[in-house]
């Protein structure tokens, strides 16, 4: 069996997932540039009052089953609240491997004060994901071309679906069938109404 060389991973606090994630999942799982996408639900160190990581892992878990996508790989034990650990945790697995970091355009900002990026970002390449309503900042993208071996846009945008949106009771056909019914099965987001049903 060929040892994967080319992995995109695709870390996201998932809280819950949306449909948004599920196309940028999609759309890395069908670029022939990778040979394995590996996901990952993972605690932000930047948000406060996150629903239990077991939850979000097992959400998108459910997402990622919905895709049916052979390429797309859920790996709970990439989850750390550093991305500079979950890559250093990748290149044990896969040291010959090239590795890209799937990012959210609204990301973009914070990469300068991620933990230990000067050390993280030349270690990987970059695909950015253009998100609607968000620009790409262009000091940010700057500091990204300088650090990281390759920064390339990605020929997609999604949509402005937020988990955020979600949590404040809006939203509810952003998220898949499969998720909703988690989230029903498991009393999550009791604050929120979700339907009884799936759309």
């Amino acid at each position: 069996m060929t040892v994967p060389q080319r992995l995109a991973l695709f870390g996201t606090s998932a809280d819950p997932p949306t449909l948004a994630h599920a196309q940028i999942i999609r759309w890395l799982a069908q670029e022939d540039e990778f040979d394995q996408v590996l996901v990952w639900a993972a605690d932000n160190p930047m948000k406060t009052g996150q629903t239990p990581l077991e939850h979000r892992m097992a959400m998108l878990e459910r997402l990622v089953q919905e895709l049916g996508e052979p390429k797309v790989r859920l790996v709970p034990e990439l989850s750390h609240r550093f991305t500079r650990v979950s890559v250093a945790r990748v290149k044990e697995q896969y040291p010959q491997a090239t590795i890209t970091l799937a990012l959210g355009a609204d990301l973009l900002p914070q990469l300068p004060r991620w933990h230990q990026a000067e050390e993280l970002f030349p270690q990987v390449e970059v695909v950015i994901i253009p998100r609607t309503g968000y620009t790409l900042a262009p000091a940010a993208l700057d500091w990204l071309h300088q650090h990281s071996p390759r920064v390339r846009i990605a020929p997609i945008t999604v949509p402005d679906w937020s988990s955020r949106a979600f949590r404040e009771g809006q939203c509810f056909e952003e998220l898949s069938p499969g998720v909703q019914a988690y989230i029903r099965e498991h009393g999550l987001y009791q604050e929120v109404q979700v339907p009884a049903s799936s759309r």
